[in-house]
């Protein structure tokens, strides 16, 4: 499939199966490469286009879902995150660098909202950058469809809640203390 179809299947998917979604970046011919988008005013995460020339040379899409910031969480409670990920199955959790800027509450930080862009100007240094646990899949280009992409997200998102609310096998809450 050309980009350019790809971008405006996607969407397209995007309008009937997301409360808001935007384009972010684009590439060199104006065709949409990455998208950020919220589902049902809760759940936001993005799908993207990476063309790996300096990797593993295949081109590939990325379905991702943004969990939460874990930049205060301990070495061991992470540890046990990513335990977690021989358990995913097409999927992996993973961390990622999001800009935070300051809130009235100084231990509080706030996130910078999707297309907002972050003055400088009025601060004497560059937002604090937090890590932000998110829940990905990423598959070859060729491999996937536009009318996947909300089939990759459910799964996403169950694969999420049961591993990170899992009751465990007697019924105790074995909740991770980060989620």
């Amino acid at each position: 499939m050309e980009p350019a179809d790809f971008a405006v299947q996607i969407e397209e998917i995007m309008a009937e199966v997301t409360s808001e979604y935007e384009c972010v970046i684009l590439d060199e011919n104006d065709i949409g490469m990455l998208w950020t988008f919220v589902i049902e005013d809760s759940i936001s995460g993005y799908i993207g286009i990476e063309e790996n020339e300096d990797g593993v040379k295949v081109k590939t899409v990325s379905v991702g879902l943004h969990l939460k910031d874990i930049t205060d969480v301990s070495k061991e409670e992470l540890m046990a995150l990513f335990e977690l990920n021989g358990e995913l199955i097409n999927a992996n959790f993973s961390v990622v660098k999001y800009p935070a800027k300051e809130s009235n509450k100084p231990d509080e930080p706030v996130f910078i909202e999707e297309g907002e862009d972050y003055d400088y100007e009025d601060s004497d240094s560059p937002p604090e950058l937090r890590d932000l646990l998110i829940i990905q899949t990423r598959l070859p280009y060729e491999a996937f469809l536009p009318e996947d992409f909300e089939a990759f997200v459910n799964n996403l998102m169950f694969q999420a809640d049961m591993l990170l609310n899992d009751p465990g096998e007697d019924g105790a809450d074995e909740t991770m203390e980060i989620i």
